[in-house]
């Protein structure tokens, strides 16, 4: 076999194939919502609008304007998911298959998912009657899966780690009794890491998990971004408040490993790269209408801008630019409708549901990202100690559809071993959450 090449070049050529890793995390899985227990309780219905807490300043900073006093929150969400990614059929052509599609070995990969703290904080206070400071300190993208070493998409991810850390100093000013505006600047920290074996294109009959390599990268980012909102009480009753924030783009930079296959040598070559994360833009628009003085009703609709990211290069130190690999997200949206219930001077009582559409299409769907449609189903309440001290309570489940995985991965491409991978199976899913916050008014 002509296995003499160079062997960082031929490691390189190994690695190029997964040039669609960074891609990977993007997808409505790894957008987390939860940045406000109070609005986990309602699904996010209302949150542009309904300015109750500390928390407004995430979802629209010019909500800090209606808040009663400075106040001070911490809150964690234990977010607790379950993803199940079914084997269809997938198959190898190697030249150990003699070039034939046969199956290969691989299981399940049984729950990928740990569960998962998310926590945040935010502080708000009056600098004159007109104008508010406030600070938030946020995850809003992140996720870690890892499935079992002998997964059958092993080739697609076997581990993914994503953290995006927000820093959000804002600014909100009334410019009259009805309306307010307000803004932010995003400071971002981006930490990502990606997995995924190589097939070992010598192995008469298919590939192995005990003589797979594999091929890792991680990286990491600072950037910077924006948000901006307004604020309008159309009446003593109804308000409406419309929210952007920008997408920002991270340009990863780190290193990337390529462990090669038994029968190409299993020797290990590293070099540094770089490539881009796009995060989506968001346009939101919150309502609020007070019925009664104990009932008050929520709605939400959410725009992302998803398909900016249609593809995903990747830049090495040595100057390669291997080709861009499609990702064909598509723009999703969500919609969110609830309610709170006024019960008495300390409790108040929430609950809503939410649909929440994947930009993830057919054909391009990974394991990375076993992501679908999403509903969600809340409930949550809040208590007042007293007029300084309160808590909040929320749980939320989400299901997942169901979706097909139906990749062709192609590694050596140009080589004398040139392989592909089949992969064919479905996901679904499921996540619990369970969230709590202090807030403290001064």
């Amino acid at each position: 076999m002509q296995h003499r090449l160079n062997k960082t070049t031929l490691a390189w050529a190994v690695g190029l194939a997964l040039g669609a890793a960074p891609g990977a995390l993007l997808a409505a899985g790894f957008y987390i919502q939860e940045q406000s227990v109070s609005g986990l309780g309602r699904a996010f219905a209302g949150e542009a609008a309904i300015a109750s807490d500390a928390s407004t300043i995430y979802f629209n900073p010019a909500g800090m304007t209606r808040l009663k006093a400075p106040e001070f929150q911490a809150a964690v969400h234990l977010l607790v998911p379950k993803s199940t990614v079914t084997n269809s059929d997938s198959r190898a052509i190697t030249p150990g298959t003699g070039g034939n599609p046969l199956p290969y070995e691989g299981g399940s990969g049984g729950n990928p998912y740990e569960p998962s703290p998310v926590p945040n904080l935010f502080y708000a206070r009056p600098l004159n009657e007109q104008t508010w400071f406030g600070l938030g300190i946020t995850a809003p993208f992140g996720l870690a899966n890892e499935y079992d070493r002998n997964f059958f998409a092993r080739y697609d991810s076997t581990e993914t780690s994503l953290k995006v850390i927000d820093i959000a100093p804002s600014i909100a000013y009334q410019l009259n009794d009805r309306v307010s505006i307000g803004g932010g600047i995003n400071i971002q920290y981006a930490d990502a890491t990606l997995k995924n074996a190589l097939p070992d294109p010598t192995r008469v009959g298919g590939p192995s998990v005990d003589t797979d390599g594999e091929f890792a990268l991680s990286g990491d980012s600072w950037d910077y971004g924006f948000n901006i909102g307004l604020l309008v009480d159309l009446s003593d009753d109804t308000r409406i408040g419309v929210h952007y924030r920008q997408g920002i783009t991270h340009t990863l930079e780190g290193t990337a490993t390529t462990r090669l296959p038994f029968g190409l040598g299993g020797t290990s070559v590293s070099q540094g790269g770089e490539a881009d994360l796009k995060l989506p833009d968001m346009v939101s628009v919150g309502l609020s209408h007070r019925f009664t003085d104990r009932w008050t009703g929520l709605a939400q609709y959410t725009w992302f801008n998803w398909s900016n990211f249609d593809e995903i290069a990747v830049k090495l130190a040595s100057g390669d630019h291997p080709d861009p690999v499609r990702q064909n997200y598509k723009n999703s949206w969500a919609l969110a409708l609830g309610a709170e219930y006024q019960l008495d001077d300390r409790w108040t009582l929430r609950g809503g549901i939410q649909y929440d559409t994947t930009p993830t299409q057919d054909g391009f769907r990974t394991t990375r990202t076993p992501d679908g449609d999403r509903t969600w189903f809340s409930a949550g309440a809040s208590y007042e100690r007293d007029s300084r001290l309160g808590f909040d309570l929320a749980y939320t489940y989400i299901d997942v559809a169901k979706e097909s995985l139906n990749l062709d991965r192609e590694f050596y491409d140009g080589l004398p071993f040139a392989s592909s991978v089949q992969l064919r199976g479905t996901t679904e899913g499921h996540v619990h959450i369970l969230a709590a916050a202090l807030r403290y008014r001064f």
